[in-house]
């Protein structure tokens, strides 16, 4: 299976989640997340906001600010193929691009040297490879800053027929919910 038959295959049963196993998971996710060590001893957080298929971020970043931890989200370059992370403050701030992407359409810090990163990923393996949704934002990102990182993971995102590719960076943990 070619690496876009895989992501679409995937993409389709994330979408057919049911809405209860989904926010359970989801719930299991966030409970995870912010009793872990690396979650716990970090002061500033990089993570996506999600769409409505992928694990929901939103609960995760109410949560950061809360405990008075910097957030910072992707902010793309689609041109010239370059992601920065922005600090986030405020759900207000927010667009959506002609992606069904939503970014901070104001100014506020950029910050790529983070204590955790959250990376997202539509297909995953064992061992941390990933597909995501084929810019490799994310593998540039992590091979030039090697932030601490972990993903949060569907277990109907894994799959171990991934090729990996030399410029493939793999995720360092993996938390994964059953669905």
């Amino acid at each position: 299976m070619t690496k876009k038959a895989l992501r679409q295959n995937i993409l389709q049963k994330m979408k057919m989640l049911q809405v209860e196993q989904k926010e359970k998971a989801d719930h299991w996710l966030f409970e995870q997340l912010i009793a872990h060590p690396k979650y716990e001893q970090a002061n500033s957080i990089g993570l996506v906001l999600s769409m409505p298929h992928e694990v929901a971020t939103d609960p995760i970043i109410k949560h950061a600010l809360k405990a008075e931890k910097a957030v910072y989200v992707p902010t793309t370059d689609y041109e010239n193929k370059v992601m920065v992370f922005q600090q986030f403050t405020t759900f207000d701030q927010l667009a959506t691009d002609d992606k069904g992407i939503r970014y901070i359409q104001a100014e506020s810090p950029i910050n790529n040297d983070l204590d955790l990163v959250i990376v997202p990923g539509v297909v995953f393996n064992q061992e941390g490879y990933r597909i995501g949704y084929g810019g490799g934002y994310f593998d540039r990102y992590l091979s030039e800053y090697q932030p601490t990182n972990l993903s949060l993971v569907y277990d109907i995102q894994l799959n171990e027929i991934l090729s990996i590719e030399p410029h493939d960076y793999p995720v360092s943990e993996l938390i994964i919910a059953k669905t």
